[in-house]
């Protein structure tokens, strides 16, 4: 099965997004050298949040995408082992990856707060041995959530050929099915609630002191709450689907047809945060394509 009108624009809309999104941290690595701007802990956490993004991109498009419209499933032959292995690769990466978003939201909301309550000095806070550790927590805690389940093999997580589709089905049996929904939900509804607390402390600190505000620092804030918003509506579709499948609440079977925009939007969304409500991060970059350092 082909890729339908709206997944070869999406498709496309992702290959586009990730080569701003490429420019942007090659910007920021390049100018960061005598750009004071660059040299601030948000971008430092914008190229970490690169390496998980450009993960779910793969991910998602290969794994995912891939095994929905078939062009993974040549791949596969009858009672191979692959039909095994892969989906459990595949599900363990697609979960942890997000839950590594997840937690990178809640960090970048941290950052922003502490912007906001200490705007010159912020910086000296968040020093690069600290980003450090954040990084190893980030991207070990979520293995403790998603290993458990797919080294299990009394689980049921295999791949069914579907010839007549010429698609690959994945089979996974009740019980984890229900565990991986809900370390989803939980995670996600956990981060958005983190993350929307820490903005509505920062939106608090910023109106009563406005004066003290760096222009640039209120800019990175709006970067920041728009990518929020993405990760709130996969929070919300989270929520929808556990109530869908277990209290059988109607009316809400649009989420399937969703699920494929919104997750291509997390892992799209920050470039273009960034590059619309910056001029300075449009003028860094431009340099950048010039071949020059920003002035």
């Amino acid at each position: 099965m082909a890729l339908n009108g709206l997944h070869t624009f999406l498709f496309s809309y992702v290959c586009v997004a990730h080569v701003l999104y490429l420019v942007l941290v090659i910007s920021i690595l390049r100018q960061r050298k005598t750009s004071s701007i660059m040299k601030g802990s948000f971008f430092s956490l914008v190229i970490g949040h690169y390496v998980a993004d450009v993960i779910y991109l793969f991910e998602f498009n290969i794994l995912m995408r891939g095994r929905k419209y078939g062009y993974l499933t040549s791949f596969f032959q009858p009672g191979s082992p692959a039909l095994i292995i892969v989906p459990r690769i595949s599900t363990a990466l697609h979960y942890y990856i997000k839950i590594v978003v997840y937690i990178g939201q809640i960090v970048f909301a941290l950052n922003r707060l502490t912007s906001a309550m200490f705007p010159i000095n912020y910086n000296h806070i968040w020093t690069f041995k600290l980003l450090v550790v954040i990084w190893f927590f980030q991207w070990t805690v979520p293995l403790a959530a998603v290993l458990p389940i797919n080294l299990d093999m009394n689980f049921t997580i295999k791949y069914e050929i579907y010839s007549s589709e010429g698609t690959l089905r994945l089979e996974n049996d009740p019980v984890s099915t229900d565990i991986i929904a809900y370390i989803d939900m939980a995670t996600s509804v956990t981060g958005t609630f983190f993350s929307f607390i820490m903005y509505i402390l920062t939106c608090v600190v910023v109106r009563r002191d406005m004066a003290a505000q760096v222009n640039l620092e209120l800019r990175l804030l709006t970067s920041a709450i728009i990518v929020f918003i993405v990760l709130s509506v996969n929070t919300v579709m989270q929520v929808l689907t556990i109530l869908q499948n277990k209290v059988g609440l109607s009316g809400v079977m649009f989420i399937n047809d969703l699920s494929y925009p919104v997750n291509d939007m997390i892992f799209t969304v920050q470039p273009w945060a960034l590059l619309i409500f910056s001029s300075v991060i449009r003028s860094h970059i431009w340099a950048t394509l010039r071949g020059k350092k920003y002035e």
